[in-house]
């Protein structure tokens, strides 16, 4: 796809989202995802017989039983379902909880820390420095995020029965100052079936996906590739990931690498919403035969 078919599609994806997201009396949850999808695409996606990844996302986003998976979505919930199944080595340390952008007090949290909202993606502050931002911004983008149900962006049901909230976590620094790689195990049937290690290279976010077998696919996910290797850790890491998707049809788990500590970030049931074109596209096909092992 080129560059500029992918800024014209995403337009109308943006534009489409605004426009309809809230309106359940115009489009179904169904009826919403395909028009997504076609915008996407340029094609009907068959959800009902998924063959592709991407429509196989879509297929359990609509018609699977996710009853409870609220508590597995929460960004602050899911940390008593990741201490119970892998032990609390591997949760990033809590400052505090707030319930509402007001009740946020920056006199009493440390130079450095990461501000996020537990319903949504994307709902994120990263503080380097706190004499170098602004307050009042801050809490108001907060106020407008705690304000909005993430449910009606993807019509995805596990988000929209979070109550809204506030966490703010440790600031997690690399030893050479470097950001954090994150590594994304996309499991099936509690098993890694491919592995996306995504960083920032160059100055650019990037990513290279490898299958079960660890070896480098070519293919990308949206993201140009980059030039480093797996982790050291990755088989630790693959370990986690299994334990913590084993009861799960299909979730994603992000886990950072923290110079050799691995560190959880998030479990994600629907990865991008099953609207991730892949290049070259015939892995979408590809990827989908993961599901029918």
């Amino acid at each position: 796809m080129s560059s500029l078919i992918k800024k014209i599609r995403t337009f109308f994806k943006v534009n489409f989202i605004k426009k309809y997201s809230t309106d359940l009396k115009k489009y179904s949850d169904e009826e919403y995802n395909q028009r997504l999808f076609k915008i996407t695409f340029g094609r009907k996606g068959d959800f009902k017989n998924p063959k592709t990844f991407n429509e196989h996302v879509i297929a359990l986003k609509l018609y699977a039983d996710e009853s409870g998976f609220e508590r597995y979505t929460d960004k602050y919930e899911v940390r008593e379902y990741v201490k119970s199944v892998v032990g609390e080595k591997y949760l990033n340390e809590v400052i505090a909880v707030y319930d509402t952008a007001e009740d946020i007090d920056f006199s009493v949290l440390p130079k450095s820390f990461v501000l996020k909202a537990t319903h949504g993606s994307g709902f994120n502050v990263i503080v380097r420095e706190k004499s170098a931002i602004n307050e009042s911004e801050v809490k108001s983008r907060f106020k407008t995020w705690l304000s909005r149900n993430y449910y009606y962006v993807g019509r995805e049901r596990n988000y929209k029965n979070i109550v809204p909230r506030i966490v703010c976590e440790k600031f997690l620094d690399t030893a050479d100052g470097k950001p954090l790689n994150e590594v994304k195990l996309f499991c099936i049937d509690g098993k890694v079936k491919l592995i996306s290690d995504n960083r920032v290279y160059n100055g650019v976010r990037c990513d290279n996906l490898y299958d079960e077998n660890k070896d480098k696919l070519d293919l990308r996910w949206g993201m140009p590739n980059h030039a480093y290797d797996l982790p050291d850790n990755i088989d630790e890491m693959i370990s986690v990931a299994e334990k913590l998707a084993k009861q799960f049809r299909f979730v994603r788990v992000d886990l950072y690498d923290l110079d050799g500590r691995i560190i959880f970030s998030e479990l994600t049931f629907h990865s991008g919403g099953g609207l991730v074109p892949l290049s070259p596209k015939e892995w979408d096909e590809k990827l989908g035969k993961l599901f029918d092992k």
